[in-house]
């Protein structure tokens, strides 16, 4: 639902963190961005179906992160986190729950919560360069600079090519005072950029 990006270009002068575990890019500001109404019958068409099933069978833990989804796609955070919670007392261990918690947490600006659940999350998946990257801005929110930025180093380790990982670095940098280092992932992300759109 998120990935984060930061800035742009060599004069980013103002800080504008995207999150990274989606493909709607949507600035850290926001939590859920309205729908336009094909998808929005779309979402609530999906929702009745899911709170439909659970009704017949709310026993059922698949039903259950089924409804859950469909609450965090409306942006109904509330009830969404509500079900990802009962599905993570049942199975501590489940990756849908643990990362859905950390992305309801990351977009409610609760980002020690969303560290928390987060770091479970990455415990199953541990190579997942965009939860890692909402991690990093997670860290970065609390003031946690050189967490953030050891965080988005490690994700260029895993995939050099990942050009959010890059720009989010640049950002991170500046705000640490790193100019130099700065531009240079700053101009990383742009030739990676500028890669993807030939």
């Amino acid at each position: 639902m998120r990935y984060k990006t930061l800035g742009s270009a060599l004069l980013f002068s103002s800080i504008a963190l995207f999150s990274c575990n989606g493909a709607d890019d949507k600035k850290i500001e926001t939590s859920v961005a309205p729908a336009p109404a094909a998808e929005q019958n779309t979402l609530e068409s999906s929702l009745k179906q899911a709170e439909q099933e659970f009704a017949q069978d709310s026993s059922n833990y698949e039903t259950r992160i089924r409804l859950a989804a469909n609450y965090y796609a409306a942006g109904m955070l509330d009830p969404a986190e509500y079900h990802f919670l009962q599905v993570y007392a049942h199975d501590p261990k489940n990756l849908i729950a643990l990362s859905n918690l950390g992305n309801i947490y990351y977009d409610s600006h609760h980002d020690d919560k969303a560290i928390e659940y987060y770091e479970k999350a990455l415990t199953i998946d541990p190579n997942n360069v965009d939860m890692r990257c909402d991690l990093a801005t997670c860290y970065m929110n609390i003031n946690r600079l050189k967490k953030a930025i050891e965080i988005l180093k490690e994700n260029i380790k895993i995939n050099p090519i990942h050009g959010k990982s890059h720009h989010n670095l640049a950002v991170i940098l500046k705000k640490n005072g790193d100019m130099k280092e700065a531009e240079a992932e700053m101009r990383e992300y742009e030739k990676l950029q500028a890669a993807s759109h030939n």
